[in-house]
């Protein structure tokens, strides 16, 4: 047989609490019955402004409906219109604090603000070493000195490199000897076999091989050795000449070229520039790992913005950008010219690069090579920079308190009356500070002067009650 089912049991004290519980919520739903009830029949005002308007003649913003309370003293009130706002007196009006602004306009402009960083143009800028391991032998450029390209920083000595140039002048002696014996091979060639004449050849073209590595090789090291300036040459002239190889006319003028060594190599500027970092001394070990000279192009530096990832929509090339460095009141500008392609795990936020290449006329400077640079605009400065996202040329702008939001639609309130105001709707257009672009279609195709500014919300409240009475909301 199935198991009986258990009985409840509830005492006495349980009912009882259960019976007061349910009637305090009778009770309760009762009163804000009835307190909604004569809310509605006092249109709120709980009889405070109906006693204000009889004893001072004035009253608060009255409905759109005709009050027919006091009908009698104001035959003059309006009739209704939709979405408008009739007080009975203009002193009403003026104690809720309306103020009428004028629609100016003019330009407008909408940009983003975000915090940047000035860099160096990374793609002018080089960390360089020596190239084989050796030692300082002389320094030509320091910290903060301008160069061109090509201008020598040091001259280091390495013992590498007089074996490259030895090698070289060794190639091209081989060279020639292959070229004479095939040239007195061919003169004989009735009288030797053609297994002679070809080995000679094969030799030839080995030698030149070899020959024109060596050359490479030297190349490589940046001394600038051709084949062609040698061949003419005795051995002496040759010895000579590789022996300075790379070195500047300025250098041999200040030093001996009968005790010089034939180990020097310059390390020379790839672009012109200013050099931004120096690790050398002379008598130092060099380290083709190591940077010793950093140089850097600062006629065009980068300043990358962190843009919010919520206005990164906002963005694109092109744009103009105008920066300000910390502590200084001068603006540079340029355009947007890259959008990274993904945000910044630590920050959060997009980075956007701007190329300056000049700064404002006052704070242009010449370097003294004669190349023009943003002065002013240092690396690592922090600054702010501002990005034109949109513009207008002729606008038609409010404050942005006049705009306000009904429900379903932005709004601004214009003057009908000496004391009506009427909602018209409205398209929030460019941003710039406190001020907002309109664009809308006015009533009747005629643009109005003025429109409300403090206390819109005011009217905004008071349209929205109508509608909760009227039941439309």
């Amino acid at each position: 047989m199935p198991p009986r089912p258990q009985r409840v049991r509830i005492t006495r004290v349980e009912f009882v609490a259960a019976l007061v519980s349910w009637s305090l919520s009778i009770v309760t739903t009762a009163a804000l019955a009835a307190v909604g009830w004569f809310g509605h029949a006092t249109h709120w005002t709980f009889g405070l402004a109906g006693h204000a308007g009889h004893a001072n003649g004035h009253g608060t913003a009255a409905h759109a409906a005709p009050d027919h309370g006091a009908a009698a003293g104001h035959e003059d009130t309006p009739p209704r219109e939709a979405d408008a706002v009739h007080f009975k007196s203009k002193e009403a009006m003026e104690r809720t604090g309306i103020e009428l602004v004028p629609i100016e306009e003019r330009p407008m402009v909408s940009e983003l603000v975000a915090s940047g960083v000035v860099h160096y143009d990374q793609r002018h800028i080089a960390q360089l070493s020596a190239r084989v391991p050796g030692s300082v032998w002389r320094v030509e450029k320091h910290l903060g000195d301008t160069v061109k390209k090509g201008d020598v920083l040091l001259v280091i000595e390495s013992r590498e490199v007089g074996s490259l140039k030895a090698e070289f002048l060794n190639a091209l002696v081989a060279h020639e000897a292959r070229v004479e014996q095939l040239l007195i091979l061919e003169e004989v060639k009735g009288a030797v076999m053609g297994r002679q004449l070809r080995e000679a050849k094969s030799a030839l073209r080995e030698a030149k091989n070899h020959l024109h590595n060596a050359e490479q090789a030297l190349v490589n090291l940046g001394l600038g050795v051709a084949i062609t300036d040698y061949e003419p040459l005795d051995d002496e002239s040759r010895a000579a000449r590789i022996r300075i190889a790379g070195l500047p006319e300025s250098l041999l003028v200040a030093i001996d070229l009968d005790h010089i060594t034939s180990n020097l190599m310059p390390l020379c500027a790839p672009f012109d520039g200013i050099v931004i970092g120096r690790d050398a001394v002379v008598g130092e070990v060099t380290d083709p790992t190591e940077p010793i000279f950093e140089v850097a192009d600062v006629s065009t530096m980068w300043v990358v913005l962190n843009i919010s990832k919520e206005d990164a929509g906002r963005v694109a090339l092109g744009q103009r950008v105008m920066f300000r460095p910390d502590g200084s009141t001068d603006e540079y500008e340029s355009r947007v010219a890259w959008i990274s392609t993904e945000v910044n795990e630590e920050t959060r936020t997009l980075e956007v690069r701007a190329e300056i290449s000049r700064g404002p006329a006052a704070t242009v400077a010449a370097s003294p090579d004669g190349r023009s640079t943003p002065a002013g605009l240092r690396a690592n400065t922090f600054g702010s920079g501002r990005i034109e996202v949109d513009r207008r040329g002729t606008a038609l702008v409010v404050p942005r308190s006049s705009v306000q939001w009904d429900g379903s639609r932005w709004v601004v309130f214009v003057p009908t009356g000496e004391s009506t105001f009427a909602a018209r709707p409205v398209s929030p257009g460019v941003q710039q500070g406190d001020s907002i672009e309109i664009v809308g279609d006015f009533a009747g195709g005629i643009r109005p002067t003025h429109v409300v500014g403090a206390g819109s919300h005011v009217l905004k409240s008071q349209i929205l009650l109508e509608r909760m009475e009227a039941g439309e909301l």
